[in-house]
């Protein structure tokens, strides 16, 4: 439970999921049945965008090359170079993980007393995230479906979206950490309806 200033306490639920398995739709839908949602990776598109409070890092990072014509980030161009090389992966998320986890927690303090928390976060293991959760969920997805949402959604090629996973944690150890998993392998109303169900089940352990 994290508490607020006036004592009142948020409980907080970790989602996440390999890349394309519909864990922004779960979200989505685990918000519509009443939780408030943060988005770990919007807070951290501040930190790639033009109004960036940390451009001079990247660029020192990265290089000039990451920037557009206009001096500002690209983040196809950061993905393409993080994702091809871990060290400065490594690198872009020391500089910008710390950030949004303090950001997240600004957020928490102050807009989520009381409430039932859902954070989207991608590396919910990976970056010990998952230590600030009273409940994790791991979205369960077909591995070979979620790679082609992933293609159709972002415009990516197979390579570029496998770069990507090979940098998280495999989906089935994903599914071994979490508390509680969604099946996102049928269609829309039965995600909907396994979401209805985890809410339920959520809401009845805050105290």
């Amino acid at each position: 439970m994290q508490k607020n200033s006036s004592g009142k306490k948020a409980f907080l639920v970790g989602i996440t999921g390999m890349i394309g398995g519909g864990k922004s739709t779960a979200t989505q839908l685990l918000q519509e049945s009443g939780a408030f949602v943060i988005h770990a990776d919007n807070l951290a598109k501040r930190y790639t965008s033009s109004e960036s409070p940390i451009l001079s890092e990247l660029v020192e990072l990265l290089g000039p090359e990451i920037l557009d014509e206009n001096g500002n980030p690209d983040r196809k161009k950061i993905s393409d170079i993080v994702f091809s090389d871990k060290e400065k992966l490594n690198g872009l998320n020391k500089l910008i993980h710390p950030r949004v986890r303090a950001d997240f927690l600004k957020l928490l303090e102050t807009d989520a007393a009381g409430k039932l928390v859902v954070w989207e976060v991608p590396l919910l293991f990976e970056t010990d995230a998952h230590s600030l959760c009273d409940a994790t969920v791991t979205v369960d997805s077909d591995e070979e479906i979620s790679i082609l949402r992933a293609m159709k959604r972002d415009g990516m090629k197979k390579e570029e979206v496998l770069a990507r996973i090979s940098n998280q944690l495999p989906l089935s150890e994903k599914l071994k950490k979490a508390d509680y998993i969604v099946n996102n392998k049928g269609n829309l109303e039965s995600l909907r309806e396994e979401c209805r169900r985890l809410y339920t089940i959520l809401s009845g352990r805050m105290s």
